[in-house]
Formats: structure tokens, sequence, C-alpha cells
């Protein structure tokens, strides 16, 4: 009688420590937010706040994220222009026709321009140093200006050719010359060119 009662505590313990066990291995799966942009600070403010007031942002340390639209080495350090981007949990800038605006990133070292290069991901971690008339072509514009303490360069998306879905009913072992009769031979050589004929 005890061994029976038993059983299903057994049983239900296992299923525990299984469904534990297996939580943490698909936790340890998920990517986080690269080192060099940790921790991600609570409530920073997005450019448009920084645009209202720039004296009470100004010192405030925040991530943000973009595609390069223009690079240029002084001999202070670098100066990146970026086209914002939403980014995702992991920082990293979404693909999106939709950008909040642009801002200038000053880094105190060297980025080259051949790997910086317009149109490459980054995420910047660092503080708001206030706003800077610019412009766009002869559109005359108004960057926030951050003074960069890392910038982080994402690795190139592949072309979206190779990140197409696969067919769910593909199956490799499919062979359109197959016979149950054994091989077929005709004009063309072993197979026919129509095999479904």
């Amino acid at each position: 009688m005890v061994v029976a009662f038993m059983k299903p505590r057994l049983f239900t313990i296992a299923l525990r420590g299984l469904l534990a066990v297996g939580l943490l291995w698909l936790l340890a799966g998920c990517a986080g937010v690269p080192a060099d942009l940790a921790p991600l600070p609570d409530a920073a403010p997005d450019r448009e706040q920084v645009l209202a007031d720039p004296e009470a942002a100004r010192g405030e340390t925040v991530v943000w994220g973009g595609v390069i639209a223009d690079i240029e080495n002084t001999s202070g350090g670098t100066r990146l222009e970026v086209v914002a981007r939403e980014l995702d949990r992991e920082g990293r800038p979404r693909e999106s026709d939709r950008s909040p605006g642009r801002f200038r990133v000053i880094s105190p070292g060297f980025l080259d321009p051949q790997i910086y290069k317009e149109g490459r991901e980054v995420t910047v971690r660092g503080t708001i140093q206030g706003t800077e008339d610019g412009s766009i072509g002869d559109y005359a514009y108004t960057f926030v200006t951050l003074q960069a303490d890392a910038v982080h360069l994402w690795p190139r998306r592949p072309p979206p050719a190779e990140r197409h879905l696969r067919d769910p009913f593909y199956d490799p072992f499919y062979d359109p010359f197959y016979s149950p009769w054994g091989p077929r031979f005709g004009p063309y050589g072993r197979y026919y060119p129509y095999p479904w004929y």
C-alpha cells in the first residue's frame, strides 16, 4: 500500500525536475545584451524628450541604436551619424523603415571607415551631451549628440534569400525517378526527363 502511494509522488518529483532542467536549458540558449552595452538603463529619455529639453537630459546614460549614415574621423576621435531604430530585446536595431530621427555619436577612439561603413548596424551606450545643429543635404536638422562609452558593431544580417522559411512538405528523401518496378529506361538514357508521366 505504501509503495503504491509513493509511485505517483516520485513521478511528480521526477516530472518537476525534468521541467526545471528543460527550462534552464532553454534560458541558457537565449541570447542577451552584449557585455559592452549592459546593463541597460531603466528609464532613459528618447530622442523626442531630449529635443524638448536638452539641458534636463544632459549627462543621462542611454543605449540607442540604428544604421550608420555617415562617418567622419577627426583629430579628437570619430563622429558617427546614425539613423535611429527601435532596439530589440538583445539591443540590436530592428529591421524597419521607420525611424525616430538621427543622432550623432562622438567616439574618443578611431573607428575604421572601412569597417564602420554606411548601412552597418550599431548600438551605442553613451551619455547625452546635448543637441547640435547640422544638415542632411540642404535640409537643416537638429541632432542629439552622444559621448560614446561603447559602440557595438553588429554582424551583417544574411541576405533575404538565405532567410526563407523551409517548405513544411519538403521531403529530402523524395526521388522523382524512383519506381517500385526497378530503374526505368527510355530514349533519354536511364531516366525519363518527366518522371511523373
